[in-house]
């Protein structure tokens, strides 16, 4: 993996109640949610938003989430809540050139988004050892998955092609697709769920089946027949409801080794989509 340049860390949490200092805010899922501000260098700012249980205990997986294009890490509250909510430790960096917001769009700047996450991911793991942190202690360096929807999805597609972070042990790519990164997996295989919707006119179910098929790894492709580019990753309704279960099993057996949530992921989509499992 390339060095990553300098990072500049500074987590600054979400406020509380009125006249109380700052400080993490919990969620009736009893899933804590923070702000990091963190940066991959001087000019490439990723205010990150952070999620985990409420009451953790154990080790952690952490689970790196990439946004589409246009959109923010708060788009995606929900389903990132119920990936928390499981277990996980969720942290959502915002790209500089890729948000909803951002004072220069620029879908080329894909090529700098892999480095990015991975430069947020040291940092969080960072807070294993920071002292007082709510997750000293508490963060499973050895089970990390990357994730991501449309150019997010392409993004995760990167960290294991050109871009490939060897702390990676799973990936999940919603209605993404193999550009600009090519197919050339490398390192110690890892199981990646790819999930697309057949209805998507923005990056269609092909994009997910010319990154899936080359994949020699073991792997699942979710089928959502009536699923468009941007309702069964956003919410609410039923193909989110489908998304978030089976991705959610996914990611309990990928990286807790859960052979239960292995065997309920094919129900999980119910009659909204249809799994095929090829994860051996």
């Amino acid at each position: 993996m390339a060095r990553l340049p300098a990072l500049i860390l500074a987590a600054v949490l979400l406020a509380g109640c009125a006249g109380e200092p700052a400080a993490v805010t919990p969620t009736p899922d009893a899933v804590l949610e923070r702000t990091l501000q963190l940066a991959n260098g001087a000019d490439r700012p990723l205010p990150t938003l952070l999620l985990h249980p409420a009451a953790a205990t154990g080790r952690l997986p952490v689970v790196v989430f990439s946004h589409g294009y246009t959109r923010r890490p708060e788009d995606y509250r929900p389903l990132l809540h119920a990936w928390a909510a499981a277990g996980f430790v969720v942290v959502a960096p915002t790209y500089p050139h890729s948000a909803r917001g951002s004072q220069q769009l620029d879908d080329d700047d894909i090529v700098h988004q892999p480095a990015d996450a991975a430069a947020v991911l040291t940092a969080v793991l960072a807070l294993d050892t920071t002292a007082g942190d709510p997750l000293a202690g508490h963060v499973d360096r050895a089970a990390i998955a990357a994730a991501g929807h449309s150019l997010g999805g392409m993004t995760t597609v990167g960290m294991f092609t050109r871009h490939r972070d060897d702390r990676l042990t799973a990936g999940i790519v919603l209605a993404g697709g193999q550009w600009p990164f090519g197919v050339g997996y490398s390192g110690a295989p890892a199981p990646i769920l790819f999930v697309h919707g057949r209805q998507d006119t923005v990056v269609k179910f092909a994009g997910s089946t010319e990154a899936y098929e080359p994949l020699a790894w073991p792997k699942a492709l979710l089928d959502v027949p009536n699923g468009d580019h941007l309702d069964p990753y956003l919410g609410p309704g039923r193909d989110f409801d489908a998304v978030a279960a089976v991705t959610t099993d996914f990611l309990r057996w990928a990286l807790r080794g859960d052979a239960g949530a292995r065997a309920r992921m094919a129900g999980d989509g119910g009659d909204r989509a249809t799994l095929e499992d090829r994860l051996g």
